[in-house]
């Protein structure tokens, strides 16, 4: 086995062997700053389907309040869309969690410190808040059993203040107890906690504490990656750098390449630092309201007397 270092020049190519162990400290180096990128893009993902839930909840209200008469086929239509976003949120959820814990895993090993420190923060999140207990039962009932959504409560309540008669329209996304009770895999501990709130319950809250408890969650992961991701960065930029000149000439698109004893190509490396600046953009945008779950939006314009 061969390990060699390729950049094109003007015309031709240059190239220049290296070994075994630097080789596969650089390969190491970007596969470990490509999981953090990674990390960043699902918590996004799982964001960015959040703030669509909410959106479509503030819609439909906006909905109700300028046009007074729906008909049984528009509230439908307006459940199965917010079932949509619901659903939508808890696939990237799980998808998160369980993809950020086998990452965990592969980087520092299935019986590390930061594992074992993960895996015990998810558990206390978990016991700590009805809202995460509540979003993976669903997640699971939803997998095998049904929608989240039963029924979209439409209200209007007077808001006390400067201007008078004004009113606020809210869009209510409920569940059930009765009907999950149907689903034998629904857990019974959540079921019994649900069923303590009454025959049905608003979900907004138990969302929001959820999102909340995901955005701890991540600050918890990105305080785990920091050293290691920071030291391996710096052994892959580097790498970038002592390859952007091969034999003394200057390269473009340089790559590092293992090579069969058959003289095929086993495996490329492309020395780039795009995906690092979109990193960098990307966690820069992913700092969040860490009180998403005592926050909302509103187009309310009333001000106090």
């Amino acid at each position: 086995m061969q390990y060699k270092a390729f950049g094109n020049l003007e015309v031709g190519t240059a190239s220049a062997g290296i070994d075994a162990t630097r080789y596969a400290e650089i390969k190491f180096g970007k596969a470990t700053c490509l999981f953090a990128l990674e990390v960043e893009e699902k918590y996004a993902l799982l964001l960015d389907n959040f703030f669509e839930f909410e959106s479509e909840l503030l819609k439909q209200a906006e909905a109700s309040a300028i046009w007074s008469s729906r008909d049984h086929e528009t509230s439908m239509l307006g459940k199965l869309a917010i079932n949509r976003r619901l659903v939508n949120i808890l696939t990237a959820c799980r998808l998160y969690l369980d993809q950020t814990e086998h990452g965990i895993s592969r980087l520092y090993g299935n019986l590390s410190q930061e594992l074992i420190d993960l895996k015990k923060f998810k558990n206390d999140l978990y016991d700590a808040n009805w809202g995460y207990r509540l979003m993976e039962a669903l997640r699971n009932h939803v997998q095998h059993s049904g929608l989240p959504v039963h029924a979209i409560g439409l209200s209007w309540s007077r808001m006390e203040g400067r201007l008078s008669g004004y009113g606020q329209h809210t869009i209510v996304p409920q569940t059930e107890p009765e009907t999950l009770a149907e689903d034998d895999t629904f857990k019974k501990t959540v079921l019994i906690e649900l069923q303590q709130e009454g025959k049905t319950v608003d979900l907004r809250g138990p969302v929001r504490e959820y999102i909340s408890c995901i955005v701890t969650l991540h600050e918890k992961i990105r305080s785990i990656l920091t050293i290691k991701v920071a030291n391996y960065r710096t052994v892959y930029e580097s790498a970038v750098a002592e390859y952007s000149t091969i034999n003394g000439q200057a390269v473009k698109s340089s790559r590092l390449i293992e090579i069969n004893d058959d003289n095929t190509y086993k495996e490329q490396i492309a020395l780039v630092t795009d995906f690092l600046d979109y990193y960098d953009s990307l966690k820069k945008r992913n700092t969040v309201n860490p009180k998403l779950a005592n926050s909302c939006a509103s187009n309310s314009i009333q001000e106090k007397a």
